[in-house]
């Protein structure tokens, strides 16, 4: 199989304030992987190697694989064949393991694409790939001639075949599980008891899925959020369009799911366009109801969650303000696309472990033996997506010798950058 050019970056944060103590905790961070093309989900094998998936570049339309995109105003999203799963030893070798699969994005910016969307291994260390759509399933087999899109495959890493256990496009095309427009998004995946869970972006639904080849055991869909339309800030889209005219959803748009240490699933939500600040929630979900219980909320725009052993949840702020403020649709970035990496601990408390400083754009996020958090970074953007290790409990020296090796390690990144929880309470166009 072609290997695709891969670039291993050696560069790690420390931040701290003047006002911490000697030996204080801090958090630091590393880049792993380099110039990747929309990176998506992380998941870690029975031997400590690193598996993630790029969603690819998509195509530029010539051969008419395109179609309008749902959330983008409509620019074409067009199919190509450069999706990847891909693999980091330990030792920092990094394999292409598939590539040439279907990749749907914006046309020409390759910006927001779907496609090899998730990676997991169930308790006999089997793999799993899960693909995403990001559009109307009925185009999918006929004008995409993509029917790969929008599936759960069972994965032989040895040979790279594939077999499809469940198919969500078909299964959103027939039967529309939540009521609201007909888009499939299959986003993540988590596997309980070897069950896979799968949540839906574009559908805002849950799906749980018999490993076993049965198939489609169940489905439930995400409540709406209702807000009151004169609390909503919309982007100006020019003289001629009201955007105060145009349809609410108010759709949840699950993008994150991971398996509580209760056995419960716990998952994040990105919320509906315009894409209002502090009104993303996180749900408790039911394995065998797959009934959903809001169990935090708050948020901007979340895209993954993960826990550490002690029961703290972590969840991903894709940008910490209404997309549309910091990005055009096509991939041109207008402002600032920092996000945010927020601790929430088992009494409730939160605390934001990292904020910008490189965390940008970010999707996907997984817990590594080694006690950091690996993340997709720059996860919607063609080219310049990575792989990145936050450590939540680096400990750092005195303020004045960590502050300069903090002003170093900018330096030097700025170089080579050329190219059990208690219920935790506090107090829609689709996501890609």
């Amino acid at each position: 199989m072609k290997l695709k050019p891969f670039a291993l970056t050696l560069i790690g944060l420390s931040i701290a304030f003047v006002s911490m103590p000697k030996a204080a905790q801090a958090a630091s961070f590393s880049v792993i992987a380099d110039g990747l093309d929309n990176p998506r989900n992380i998941a870690f094998g029975a031997d400590g190697t690193l598996y993630f998936t790029e969603s690819g570049r998509g195509g530029d339309g010539a051969d008419g694989r395109c179609i309008p995109s749902p959330s983008a105003g409509f620019i074409p999203l067009c199919a190509g064949q450069n999706g990847a799963v891909s693999k980091i030893t330990k030792d920092g070798t990094k394999t292409t393991i598939l590539s040439s699969l279907t990749s749907l994005a914006l046309s020409p910016s390759g910006e927001q694409a779907a496609g090899p969307a998730d990676i997991k291994f169930d308790s006999q260390g089997n793999a799993y790939l899960l693909t995403g759509l990001a559009g109307d399933p009925s185009n999918r087999d006929t004008v995409l001639q993509s029917p790969d899109l929008g599936r759960l495959y069972k994965i032989d890493l040895v040979t790279g075949d594939l077999i499809s256990i469940a198919d969500f496009a078909a299964y959103e095309n027939a039967n529309n599980p939540d009521g609201t427009d007909v888009i499939s998004n299959p986003y993540a995946f988590t596997i309980k008891d070897d069950i896979a869970y799968v949540v839906d972006g574009g559908g805002n639904t849950i799906y749980s899925v018999g490993l076993d080849g049965s198939g489609i055991k169940n489905v439930n869909a995400f409540p709406l959020k209702p807000i009151d339309r004169d609390k909503l800030e919309y982007p100006d889209l020019g003289p001629d369009i009201d955007p105060t005219g145009l349809p609410v959803t108010q759709q949840s748009v699950p993008t994150g799911i991971v398996v509580a240490p209760d056995g419960s699933l716990t998952v994040t939500e990105y919320t509906y366009f315009p894409y209002p600040e502090g009104e993303a929630r996180v749900f408790k979900v039911d394995p065998l109801t797959l009934d959903t219980q809001v169990i935090a909320d708050g948020f901007t725009q979340l895209t993954g969650a993960a826990y550490d052993p002690e029961g703290n949840l972590y969840v991903l702020q894709h940008i910490n303000t209404s997309e549309w403020k910091e990005i055009q649709q096509g991939g041109i970035i207008t402002g600032d696309i920092s996000g945010s990496l927020i601790k929430i601990a088992t009494d409730g408390t939160r605390s934001t472990i990292w904020n910008g400083n490189g965390l940008e754009a970010a999707s996907g996020i997984t817990y590594g033996l080694d006690g950091k958090l690996y993340i997709s970074n720059r996860a919607r953007l063609a080219g310049t997506g990575q792989i990145i290790a936050i450590d939540p409990n680096a400990t750092v020296p005195e303020p004045s010798v960590t502050l300069g090796l903090s002003a170093a390690a900018l330096g030097a990144a700025s170089m080579m950058k050329k190219r059990k929880p208690k219920e935790l309470v506090k107090k829609e166009v689709e996501v890609v």
